[in-house]
């Protein structure tokens, strides 16, 4: 299961974003893997994506692709576990999602990060200190959606 990070959401729902041909890509070289996102990364995008077309976009991409939500347990461990990380790390200024995502990929070594932050793949680790399993670009291809291509339409 290839677990979402801002970024590449956000490339995929505005189609004047310098990412967004590469996360169309990516996102064709995935297929037929299946996607999931946490709550601070749609959080995260949702304040990128202000208006309301945008956020249509985002609903339509996730219902489409058949997004699924990956459950963070709020208790006591996870929070320690991200603020340990965002701590560790703190010279290179992590976002709470970047930190998320690294502590959902230890918990689940299942999981790959789709994530355009270099970090992941120069830097940051789990907490284990192993590196974070990013996703990578396959061949199989999966036919593009119209809320990918709103050319000329605002945001």
């Amino acid at each position: 299961m290839i677990l979402i990070d801002t970024t590449p959401l956000l490339s995929l729902c505005d189609a004047r974003d310098s990412k967004h041909r590469m996360a169309l890509k990516h996102l064709e070289s995935f297929a037929p893997e299946e996607f999931a996102v946490c709550d601070a990364v749609l959080t995260e995008a949702c304040f990128h994506l202000p208006h309301r077309n945008q956020r249509q976009r985002l609903r339509a991409l996730l219902h489409d692709l058949s997004v699924q939500a990956i459950p963070i347990m709020y208790d006591r461990d996870f929070f320690r576990e991200v603020l340990d990380w965002l701590a560790k790390y703190a010279d290179h200024e992590p976002d709470w999602a970047g930190a998320c995502l690294a502590i959902l990929s230890a918990r689940n070594k299942d999981l790959k990060v789709w994530t355009c932050d270099r970090e992941f793949r120069t830097t940051w680790r789990r907490p284990d200190s192993t590196a974070t399993t990013r996703a990578k670009h396959a061949p199989h291809l999966i036919p593009r959606r119209s809320y990918f291509c709103k050319r000329g339409h605002p945001g």
